[in-house]
């Protein structure tokens, strides 16, 4: 009798394993996601119709979030760069090189704020940690994109955030004298959100031009000072031999984003 309750039990208990797995949901795919953050150069004031052939056309399993669309799209340079209409910024050659290093689909989302400061400004949004205006956008950019990927049966993994910003702040001495302070509370703001804890960074220096900033190169040093003692930078990118327009003299050309692309990739390949 005590055998035959015993067969009757794992029978029992099989039977409920198999119902309990039939109604169980199926584990969400991850996919990692790559975000660039930043000023003007980040969205990008390149005109697309400068680059080649290849890279005007739709990149093929290259995606990217569509802000006002809510959604994940297939990158197309001056269509859904997140950019003004016609332009576009390191993303796309960024994408390009890593869809085919790592042969699967790639993910990006960009949230750059043309003529914006991390020193706080008291009057325009800004980038301070403390004054909590572009930080908590970006936020709600970043948790609407998860939630797309989600409905698609995906989990979003940041693995990076890129940061491309100081040209206002290179434009004052107190400003520039603050950046340094400011950057480290920036990211430290960033490290606070789970789903970015781990994600590594990556920083463009700014271009050295004193005309239009005088005090680049007070920024710069700031930036490098911060990422010699952090961990989860893995690249400091030095601007110097990007081509810029000549009529600002402060963003770059369409060579000098995909050069911006170029850099950004071999930052973030292995990731």
């Amino acid at each position: 009798m005590r055998q035959l309750n015993y067969l009757l039990l794992i029978c029992f208990g099989g039977a409920l394993f198999l119902s309990c797995s039939q109604h169980a949901p199926a584990p969400q795919n991850e996919v990692a996601v790559h975000v660039i953050l930043g000023q003007s150069n980040s969205i990008g004031r390149a005109y697309a119709s400068q680059l080649p052939r290849e890279l005007r056309a739709p990149l093929d399993s290259c995606y990217i979030y569509n802000v006002s669309r809510k959604r994940f799209e297939v990158i197309e340079a001056g269509v859904n760069t997140q950019s003004q209409a016609g332009q576009f910024g390191p993303v796309v050659k960024a994408a390009q090189l890593l869809r085919d290093h790592q042969q699967r689909e790639v993910y990006f989302v960009v949230a750059g704020y043309g003529n914006t400061q991390l020193y706080s400004s008291g009057s325009e949004p800004d980038w301070n940690a403390d004054s909590h205006e572009l930080t908590q956008e970006v936020l709600r950019v970043l948790e609407q994109s998860q939630q797309a990927l989600k409905a698609e049966g995906k989990t979003a993994v940041f693995k990076s955030v890129t940061w491309w910003q100081g040209e206002n702040d290179a434009k004052s001495s107190e400003k520039a004298a603050a950046y340094g302070q400011n950057e480290a509370a920036f990211f430290t703001f960033l490290d606070q959100t789970p789903y970015l804890h781990s994600a590594k960074r990556v920083v463009y220096k700014l271009f050295p031009e004193p005309s239009v900033m005088p005090y680049a190169d007070k920024v710069n040093a700031a930036k490098a000072k911060r990422a010699s003692s952090d961990a989860k930078t893995l690249s400091l990118i030095d601007t110097r031999k990007y081509e810029l327009n000549p009529q600002d003299k402060l963003h770059a050309t369409a060579k000098g984003q995909v050069q911006a692309g170029t850099d950004l990739f071999k930052a973030i390949k292995n990731l």
